[in-house]
């Protein structure tokens, strides 16, 4: 028996471990000001945000595969 896959892949980010983070984390992050951020959601260019009562959260996993595509 020999192993057919041998490449060793990084880690990734999953449901089990992911989180919603607030602007400050996401500016912290993306280095994006909030007006700059604002203006690339009006473009549909940035993932997608979630209303958690009244407050506006990211999903971490979400941020990160966007830097890691832009």
């Amino acid at each position: 028996m020999s192993l057919q896959n041998n490449k060793q892949t990084k880690p990734s980010l999953t449901a089990a471990f992911d989180q919603y983070i607030d602007e400050t984390l996401r500016k912290e992050i993306t280095g994006i000001s909030r007006t700059a951020w604002w203006r690339l959601e009006r473009q549909n260019k940035t993932p997608p945000s979630y209303r958690i009562g009244s407050l506006k959260r990211w999903l971490l996993s979400e941020v990160l595969l966007w830097l890691q595509s832009n």
